[in-house]
């Protein structure tokens, strides 16, 4: 009898990760008028965000281009013959719309999304205060497919701020063997974070939290909707087997500044003058 496999997939690009630090305020500001109306300043925004209440600041959407990526990613799930029977998630709203895109891409409509809190990325990113995460209800009622009878392993206010980077691995590994327990067959997928990759199947093939260089070292070669597999053995002992997909890699394209075929040639010297300058420091 075939052994279960888990998929642990990184969330697709994020809207502040793109587009903070452009100016004085965050993406989510910069989109917003005066009346509160929603106008997205850059075409790689999404058209239109779920109707929440607050949170956006801190627990930010995908940018159009991180939900294609998802449903590319979907889509080669289907082509290369990877079927998923449950699917787990971190409350993050980036995590939630990943997840819906990969199902999108699957043409999966019958599946249904755990929310799991426990899959959130390491406490320690969340020293300026807890993200303010969408209700289930509020998730459902935006046109996403919650499993609302879920009861996760771990609620929002279980989740330690001062969390170590050890305690983070023994949280993942207790989460996903928690999960585990509760399906002795399939294929499962965990929606989450960078570091959930390792975090999330680290502990299931018997090894110890890395450390802190290592981990670092590792998240930081982890790009947007990076997978892996384990896979269980007859014997019930756990393998890393590497991601059943090709990776997702593609250019950037910085933002087109229209004002430049305007400027007078003093000005365009001055500019690619800066250019340079900023490029070597």
């Amino acid at each position: 009898m075939p052994g279960r496999r888990v998929l642990v997939v990184r969330h697709g690009e994020r809207c502040d990760f793109s587009f903070n630090g452009q100016g004085d305020k965050n993406w989510y500001r910069r989109s917003v008028d005066s009346n509160g109306k929603y106008k997205p300043f850059d075409l790689n925004l999404p058209r239109n965000l779920p109707m929440r209440k607050g949170g956006m600041h801190t627990d930010t959407a995908l940018t159009e281009i991180g939900y294609l990526q998802s449903k590319i990613t979907g889509r080669a799930f289907r082509d290369y013959g990877v079927s998923i029977d449950y699917i787990y998630v971190s409350p993050a709203l980036r995590c939630v719309q990943t997840a819906v895109g990969i199902l999108k891409g699957m043409n999966n409509e019958k599946t249904k999304l755990n929310i799991e809190p426990g899959l959130f990325e390491w406490m320690q990113w969340c020293k300026s205060g807890r993200p303010m995460w969408m209700s289930t209800r509020e998730l459902g009622a935006a046109g996403y497919p919650i499993n609302s009878d879920y009861q996760p392993v771990m609620k929002d206010v279980d989740l330690n701020l001062d969390e170590s980077l050890n305690t983070y691995y023994r949280r993942s590994h207790e989460v996903s063997k928690t999960i585990l327990e509760k399906h002795p067959s399939g294929t499962i997928l965990f929606v989450a974070h960078g570091a959930s990759l390792d975090t999330l199947t680290r502990g299931l093939c018997g090894a110890p939290p890395r450390s802190n260089d290592e981990f670092f070292f590792i998240l930081q070669h982890t790009p947007y909707l990076a997978c892996t597999e384990v896979r269980e053995s007859s014997e019930g002992q756990w393998r890393l087997i590497g991601s059943p997909i090709p990776p997702l890699h593609h250019a950037a394209n910085a933002a087109y500044d229209s004002t430049l075929l305007q400027m007078t040639p003093a000005a365009l010297s001055e500019r690619a003058a800066a250019s340079v300058h900023n490029k070597r420091f």
